[in-house]
């Protein structure tokens, strides 16, 4: 079934280059046709996976049948609007944009979301990938799925709006936490201190998360209310910024678990 599906990529950037990649290694996929507005790296990325490369949007719809955006959010609903389509699939990538802005391109439209993180360096098993499908009718649906189903072994329906929550939350533990790992990182190489230091225990966090509740792990001088320590930190931080979040983490934890240590000091 889907061998007889031509499948279009929008884009040429981190999500693009990984699933254009995966794509073409499967015999099941029928990858036709790569467009993006940046010749440089999109011709690069169909050279690489030996596919037609276009620069003009109607050209390149006019090759394939399911057509998957894997562009920044604040382009998606430009492209839709410019995109001329008939019966063709249209799908993006987006965590947060809705689906309802495809509606303007065609009736057969749906999300097609990894919930992963991507980058031209670092290889991603796309099999333990969660991929979240909806669209907007069922034979839409089902194509997606199916598409889906080839690349992960984590395939779920989730509606619209469900997913656009879940990327809140996937900002968080993914944006925010890689943003204190850089100045975390920065802190160190201002003091002369190797960050290599640290890896282990980043490590050690990200596995007790994952393997317990993370509310029940938390550890640390706000956790234990020791004023001492955390006044000794903030003395020890130059940097207004990093100061600001320490204060600001501290009050949250300090606040998350107000109601557990007063119970525990009775």
């Amino acid at each position: 079934m889907l061998r007889n599906i031509k499948i279009g990529i929008i884009g040429s950037g981190n999500v693009a280059y990984h699933f254009a990649t995966a794509f073409s290694r499967l015999p099941v996929i029928n990858l036709k046709a790569i467009y993006s507005r940046n010749e440089k790296t999109g011709s690069e990325l169909a050279k690489e996976t030996n596919i037609e490369y276009y620069n003009n949007l109607n050209e390149f719809a006019e090759q394939v049948d399911l057509i998957i955006i894997c562009a920044s959010d604040d382009s998606i609903s430009k492209i839709a609007e410019n995109i001329k389509l008939k019966n063709q699939i249209l799908a993006h990538t987006s965590g947060v944009v809705s689906i309802d802005v495809l509606k303007v391109a065609t009736e057969n439209y749906g999300s097609f979301y990894p919930l992963q993180t991507f980058t031209k360096q670092r290889q991603v098993n796309l099999n333990e990938v969660p991929f979240l499908i909806d669209a907007s009718n069922q034979k839409t649906k089902t194509t997606l799925l199916e598409l889906a189903c080839v690349l992960s072994n984590y395939v779920v329906e989730v509606k619209d709006e469900d997913r656009r929550k879940l990327h809140v939350a996937a900002v968080i533990v993914n944006n925010f936490s890689n943003h204190l790992f850089a100045l975390a990182k920065e802190y160190t190489d201002n003091l002369g201190v190797d960050f290599n230091l640290l890896k282990p225990l980043i490590q050690e966090t990200a596995l007790k998360a994952l393997e317990q509740n993370p509310k029940d792990i938390q550890t640390g001088p706000a956790k234990r209310n020791d004023e001492k320590t955390i006044e000794k930190h903030l003395s020890m931080i130059d940097d207004k910024n990093l100061k600001e979040l320490y204060q600001w983490f501290t009050k949250s934890i300090e606040d998350y678990y107000k109601e557990e240590n007063n119970s525990t000091k009775k």
